[in-house]
């Protein structure tokens, strides 16, 4: 039986990312008092002691075509939320990022009279900025993450709370350099080419050959450049080269990130963490011609990278869909690879990325407007 007294929060994320800021959410929680967490969760979640009533695994999804396949198992999810709301009567509803999703069960979760407190809110300023009013229709508290979002969803009448990035709680490679660089067999110095290809199936598959493409060329007269793949977990092991100075990492893209000469990072939360840590990135990304149609059609900013977005600014170069081709990778990457003060001057330019973010606790404060909510 469960503790009486106990707080009920009913969680619903999808993302690798969105597990990651959900579990260290849930550990900030439980300091507060006794809590009974259930929800759509990844294996982070899962490591915190939440009920997992869908694997979060099975729900990501990129790409308005890919969705397809995936709707007989969304719509049981979203129906197995429901039911828990009508059964369980959580205290509140917990939506972690994940729009595609969250934007369509959230309202149907405030019919069912729940509390719903949304953290990590969904990027409208890029997509369709009256959301913003929509959600303040059912969003009883909104936890933001960049300080600019707080007057956006304050003036649509959002109850909104500035909490900071999660990012910076803990943010620290799982390795020092040093480790990574025993781990690989790297002799100390040697200059090191990262490369992110994403975290889900579909993007690995379209960003891998070019990233071989260009690796291949710049360490061809590169001979002491080290180039390191760097997976996500629960993917599976990539087509990848059997060739000198050439690895494969899991449990260390952090490490690599931080250790790194330089990167090329498929766009999302990870090009945000390489920028944290100062190194020099290329921001790609390529997806089918329909997602990508559709996407010109909606995405209202001129930059899609995190880094951009926060700094206001290029700061880091986008390849984007037919831009992306291992030439221009090259052309990017080289500079940073072979000219230390180029290098040193584009770490400079990155430095407003984490001035911008502040500093850690975004966990323990978003925990706090939760609890707040949940009396």
């Amino acid at each position: 039986m469960g503790d009486a007294l106990a707080k009920r929060f009913l969680f619903v994320t999808g993302e690798a990312s969105g597990d990651l800021h959900a579990a260290r959410l849930v550990a900030a929680l439980r300091a507060h008092g006794p809590c009974e967490i259930r929800g759509i969760a990844g294996p982070r979640m899962r490591a915190q002691g939440v009920e997992c009533l869908v694997p979060a695994e099975e729900l990501a999804v990129v790409g308005f075509v890919e969705i397809l396949a995936r709707l007989p198992k969304l719509f049981a999810a979203r129906d197995r939320i429901l039911a828990q709301q009508r059964q369980w009567h959580p205290d509140a509803v917990v939506l972690v990022d994940y729009p595609g999703f969250n934007l369509r069960i959230g309202p149907r979760l405030k019919r069912e009279g729940a509390r719903v407190f949304y953290y990590i809110a969904p990027q409208v300023w890029a997509w369709h900025a009256e959301r913003a009013h929509e959600m303040a229709r059912w969003v009883d508290r909104l936890a933001v993450v960049f300080g600019f979002e707080e007057p956006l969803f304050r003036n649509a009448g959002v109850n909104v709370t500035y909490v900071g990035h999660p990012l910076m709680d803990e943010f620290a490679p799982e390795v020092s350099a040093a480790e990574l660089a025993r781990e690989l067999g790297m002799p100390a110095g040697a200059p090191l080419l990262g490369l992110l290809p994403g975290s889900r199936t579909q993007e690995l598959e379209r960003h891998l050959p070019v990233l071989v493409a260009a690796a291949r060329r710049l360490s061809a007269s590169r001979p002491d450049l080290h180039v390191v793949l760097a997976m996500p977990p629960g993917l599976p092991d990539p087509h990848w080269p059997a060739a000198p100075n050439w690895h494969v990492v899991r449990g260390r893209t952090r490490a690599v990130q931080a250790a790194a000469t330089a990167c090329a990072v498929a766009s999302g939360t990870a090009t945000l963490e390489t920028a944290l840590f100062g190194t020099p990135l290329v921001i790609f990304y390529r997806t089918g011609w329909i997602n990508h149609a559709l996407a010109r059609r909606f995405v209202r900013i001129p930059r899609i990278g995190l880094p951009n977005i926060i700094a206001d600014a290029e700061v880091a170069p986008e390849l984007i869909q037919d831009e992306l081709t291992p030439e221009r990778l090259v052309a990017a990457l080289a500079p940073w690879l072979d000219d230390p003060e180029a290098n040193r001057r584009q770490r400079e330019r990155l430095a407003v990325v984490r001035e911008r973010l502040g500093g850690p606790g975004a966990s323990a404060r978003a925990a706090a407007a939760l609890w707040e909510l949940a009396r």
